[in-house]
């Protein structure tokens, strides 16, 4: 990971609404990284859609050293805070201005829904190399995800990936 730091000023913005899954920060860190914040995540395709390794090492060493906890919620990993007044001050007020648009437009989305919106992102800017149209983006995801999202689910969320400018 290219700045820890960032990382963990990040995950204090994220925090502020709910208590996240990992899955959940995987995307919302995948989504700023995508507007310009670069974290050097390294995000590959993952059952789960986009996931960074070295973001997930990022989380367990931040536990381990008393920054967050992770506890298992039935499915899911929840993240919370140990102290939430404490956290870098790093981001520059562009950077944070990213973080806070991402948190507005996607922060209170599933992480299913999440799933899907940078799944969707993952192949079009990724995998298509930002050449494929609409349908050849719906019907790639359709084949990683199988039968986990409908068409028309898919194609309303590209939708929205195209208007946000992820997708051109």
């Amino acid at each position: 990971m290219k700045n820890y730091l960032m990382c963990e000023e990040i995950l204090h913005y994220i925090c502020q609404a709910e208590e996240p899954g990992k899955k959940m920060v995987q995307k919302l860190m995948y989504l700023m990284e995508r507007k310009g914040i670069d974290l050097g995540l390294n995000f590959s395709i993952h059952f789960y859609g986009p996931y960074s390794a070295s973001l997930d090492d990022a989380l367990h060493a931040l536990e381990a050293q008393g920054i967050i906890n992770i506890s298992i919620d039935h499915l899911t990993h929840k993240i919370t805070p140990t102290d939430r007044n404490n956290y870098p001050h790093v981001l520059t007020d562009t950077e944070k201005d990213v973080v806070l648009e991402v948190l507005r437009c996607f922060g209170a989305k599933t992480a299913a829904d999440l799933e899907a919106y940078t799944t969707l992102d993952y192949v079009a800017h990724t995998m298509l190399r930002d050449e494929g149209t609409a349908e050849q983006v719906i019907q790639d995801v359709l084949k990683i995800k199988s039968k986990k999202f409908s068409y028309d689910d898919l194609l309303e969320k590209y939708q929205t990936m195209k208007q946000l400018d992820y997708i051109s």
